[in-house]
């Protein structure tokens, strides 16, 4: 009869893991990161409130209950490391809990959890604000251009920079980036990937800048950008101090993306549709934080010069002084009013 029991314990174990890790597949269709991820946290979830790994769940200790997860935010909230500083930011223990609540909402729909009735009682806790800083054009080619200086990889880092701001996209979604994703069409490349909440997208490079790329690409390596992550970040912050950039700025690698935006946000005469687009969002609402939080540098608007400016006054300057007018701009206005003088030559 012991024996038995012992049996039916131990199939009990093999179908809780077997379906936990069908979960876990589920999410590493798209990023194998994501998939790592949700592992590590769903074993830190049953480590705490059980104190089993999860290839020893039976089906009575996946039975979770909203105690359990109140007894596992509090004990991350708590957590403190050497130096007396919270672990875990209220932004990391939120994405650990939603990861556990999706596997618990997977495992109520196979019918091997009783009671999924209390999940919308986990409240979040409270996050502030990133804030991400925003990168003028100028500060994203100079970045670029010091990636070059770096003992190792400096022409990955160069053009891993550039392709963030070019496409818009999360340093995630970019080391995912696989060759098989850049697709040759007549007068352009097609880049296909995978950001934020699994969400496709597609974007378009020149041809020009794809053949910048090939020069990176690595024998047997089906992925485009041939270094982690900590690397990447470690490099970044080392420009940032060789820029001298105010850490109250508060840039880091998603500045790039936002830099990317509000340049197709201008580009396309302030078309917020084209900049959500180009942002991956799901809200326009996001969208809208990214673009109020740029700054544009400039003094003051056209009811504050007293709207003493000729709007057609490009019209009548002679040819030099046009030609100095423009040398004055941005580079990112430069490279708008070139892109648009391109776009008449071709035309023409």
């Amino acid at each position: 009869m012991i024996g038995n029991n012992v049996i039916k314990l131990q199939n009990e174990n093999v179908k809780v893991y077997d379906q936990i890790q069908k979960y876990l597949t589920n999410h590493s269709y798209n990023s194998e990161r994501t998939r790592i991820s949700y592992e590590t946290d769903i074993k830190q979830f049953f480590k705490i409130v059980r104190d089993k790994d999860i290839n020893e769940l039976n089906i009575d200790d996946i039975q979770v209950t909203l105690d359990d997860f109140e007894d596992f935010i509090n004990v991350l909230y708590n957590e403190r490391t050497k130096n007396g500083e919270k672990k875990y930011s209220n932004k990391t223990i939120n994405r650990k809990v939603s990861a556990v609540k999706g596997l618990v909402k997977y495992l109520g729909a196979k019918k091997l959890i009783q009671d999924t009735t209390y999940i919308n009682l986990i409240r979040s806790l409270p996050e502030v604000s990133n804030s991400y800083g925003v990168l003028s054009i100028e500060e994203v080619f100079q970045m670029a251009d010091l990636a070059l200086q770096e003992r190792e990889k400096g022409e990955v880092k160069r053009l891993a920079i550039l392709l963030a701001f070019d496409i818009c996209i999360r340093q995630n979604a970019l080391l995912n980036l696989k060759w098989s994703d850049f697709i040759e069409r007549e007068n352009d490349i097609l880049v296909k990937g995978v950001d934020k909440g699994n969400k496709e997208f597609r974007e378009t490079i020149s041809k020009e800048f794809y053949q910048e790329l090939l020069k990176i690409k690595e024998p047997n390596s089906e992925y485009v950008f041939n270094i982690s992550k900590k690397a990447l970040n470690e490099s970044f912050n080392r420009i940032k101090k060789k820029m001298n950039i105010d850490p109250e700025r508060n840039i880091t690698w998603h500045s790039l993306k936002k830099a990317g935006v509000s340049f197709r946000y201008r580009l396309t005469g302030n078309d917020i549709l084209e900049a959500q687009r180009a942002a991956k969002h799901s809200r326009l609402d996001t969208t809208r934080l990214y673009l109020q939080e740029t700054e544009y540098n400039v003094p003051l608007g056209g009811v504050s010069n007293g709207g003493k400016i000729d709007t057609e006054l490009y019209k009548k300057v002679d040819h030099e002084t046009l030609v100095k007018a423009i040398d004055d701009l941005n580079k990112d206005f430069k490279l708008i009013l070139n892109i648009k003088l391109s776009k008449i030559i071709s035309e023409q």
